[in-house]
């Protein structure tokens, strides 16, 4: 019950009047307000000052005002009772105008207000209440935070070339001012979204966030965040309900993390440069009460449209770098490569220009050897330009195919022939099952070329060990095999042996560009066929040459 609904003397009808009267007002007024006697107990209230603190004011005096919580903006000093604006109006009479103070409602919720008040007086001059007008600020807030943010983030993605560590500073940033929780998810190699970085506001939440880490979203599952990514549309989630935590969790154990950490609500942003998706940032709000609204969605998006330049330009100047490193690499192998067949060439030719400026011309023999010699290096140094222009077509997609029916078994058999004096020399001998005629429509130099290589390489890490070829007609594709009883391949080395400039380890290091294998899959892929292995480590490896029946 109210001052104004005790009874009273005959003057109780007029004051039960004015009761109504300010009630009437104090329900339009669009601020809180808070009317209470010189003991600092409530007499009036209106819905917004119960709204701002979460709900009905309690009955207390001055002496109870520490229930109330509430810190002073910048040190976060929680207030004493004494130190509430009302307190001080109470105690010394002195107005308060806009005092700032940061609150937590009984509801749990963080609000921004501003407090004023003033004391009421009687004739005599003596406190007999105050009245406490309390404005929310807190979207203004907000939105100010929102801007400091952004502006803080700006800086700290532009300052550094160290993109993980930058956006690893990002997320902690975001969780002082715009979430409890942020999370920074980027597109691998493999088209994959990786966890790069799961940061909690409170360290004590630290540890279940460092297990989140575990489970970034599947591409193409049904979790909302997948969705935000594959649709490129941001989403606002207002209220997470536990029907959203089971979608996107990927296991139990990532459930149970994630109901641990109670998150509210959240905004989910993709990050895209233009039509490619680079990632996703996630904000998280766990403290109860709050919400995103879409003011703060803006500015996610806008953030997260800077983040995405960094990855970017993160990932360009990456693949740089990777250019540069591989243009070197390049470099040194060609050069190396090339000067060893044109040294060889070199001695040869100048020791016969000798021995025919002296008059010693060579016996047949010794000439007939050194024009092999010199044969073969200048056969090394045309197969080396010849892979090198093949990479130049690959690169540019100039690769031209003039097709041909072509009996794949007459080709290894004529390759062999070939390459009879090479097995020679190397001590391997050569098991030919091809008996039966497969036709494939080819371009026919081009795979001589890739059984070639393939020959080569068995000759070269296998020397002195029977080298098999087989030739297959299956249902739709033809199969052409090489294999060698050499040291074989491992696991991790098999995807990698196809690319460019990957050669072996050990004494064949140094051997060649490390581009024949790379050619010789971009034929078979260039005639819409494979070119595979199978290896295990100590048991030689086999090369299957797969290609379209003619």
């Amino acid at each position: 019950m109210s001052q104004f609904d005790r009874p009273g003397p005959p003057e109780a009808a007029a004051l039960l009047a004015e009761r109504e009267h300010l009630r009437a007002l104090l329900r339009l007024m669009p601020v809180g307000v808070f009317i209470v006697d010189a003991r600092g107990w409530p007499l009036e209230s209106n819905s917004v000052v119960e709204s701002i603190w979460g709900g009905p004011l309690p009955r207390v005096g001055l002496e109870d005002y520490g229930i109330y919580e509430g810190y002073w903006p910048g040190n976060s000093r929680r207030l004493e009772a004494h130190e509430w604006a009302l307190a001080r109006t109470l105690h010394d009479g002195h107005p308060v105008v806009n005092e700032e103070v940061e609150i937590v409602a009984f509801d749990g919720a963080r609000r921004t207000v501003l407090h004023s008040t003033t004391a009421l007086k009687n004739p005599q001059g003596t406190i007999v209440g105050a009245v406490a007008v309390k404005v929310d600020i807190t979207p203004h807030r907000q939105a100010e935070h929102a801007e400091a943010f952004l502006s803080e983030a700006t800086r700290l993605l532009v300052e550094s070339l160290d993109w993980e560590s930058t956006l690893r500073a990002v997320a902690r940033l975001a969780t002082r001012q715009l979430a409890d929780y942020c999370i920074i998810d980027v597109v691998g190699e493999d088209g994959e979204l990786h966890r790069l970085v799961a940061a909690a506001r409170e360290p004590k939440h630290q540890s279940l966030m460092n297990e989140v880490l575990r489970f970034p979203p599947k591409v193409g599952s049904p979790s909302p965040l997948s969705r935000v990514f594959h649709e490129g549309r941001p989403l606002l989630l207002p209220d997470i309900t536990p029907e959203m935590l089971g979608m996107t969790a990927r296991s139990p154990e990532h459930l149970r993390t994630l109901e641990q950490l109670e998150p509210r609500a959240c905004m989910a942003v993709p990050l895209s440069v233009g039509a490619r998706r680079v990632g996703l940032l996630d904000f998280i709000l766990a403290t109860p009460g709050r919400s995103y609204t879409e003011r703060e969605l803006k500015y996610a998006e806008e953030l997260a449209r800077r983040v995405a330049f960094v990855v970017e330009h993160a990932r360009l100047y990456r693949e740089a770098e990777q250019a540069v490193e591989a243009r070197d690499e390049f470099v040194a192998i060609a050069t190396h490569e090339l000067r060893t067949p044109l040294s060889a060439l070199s001695l040869q030719l100048t020791a016969l220009q000798r021995a025919v400026d002296a008059g010693r011309m060579p016996t047949g023999d010794k000439l007939r050897r050194s024009l092999v010699t010199a044969r073969r290096q200048t056969e090394r140094l045309e197969q080396l330009v010849k892979h090198l222009l093949d990479v130049s077509r690959i690169s540019t997609g100039r690769m031209e195919l003039e097709l041909e029916d072509v009996d794949l078994a007459e080709l290894v058999r004529w390759v062999v022939v070939r390459f009879e004096e090479q097995l020679a020399e190397a001590g391997c001998t050569t098991v030919v099952r091809a008996d039966a005629p497969v036709v494939t429509k080819v371009d026919r130099l081009r795979v001589e070329q890739v059984v070639m290589n393939l020959l080569s390489n068995a000759m070269k890490y296998a020397p002195g060990q029977p080298v098999e070829l087989h030739v297959e007609r299956g249902e739709r594709m033809a199969v052409l095999g090489v294999r060698d009883s050499g040291p074989g391949i491992t696991p991790e080395a098999q995807a990698r042996i196809f690319e460019r400039y990957q050669r072996a380890s050990g004494k064949h290091s140094r051997e060649s560009l490390g581009l024949g294998l790379y050619v010789a899959r971009r034929i078979a892929r260039a005639h819409g066929g494979e070119l595979k292995v199978e290896s295990t480590p100590g048991q030689g490896a086999h090369f299957f040459l797969l290609l379209p029946l003619g």
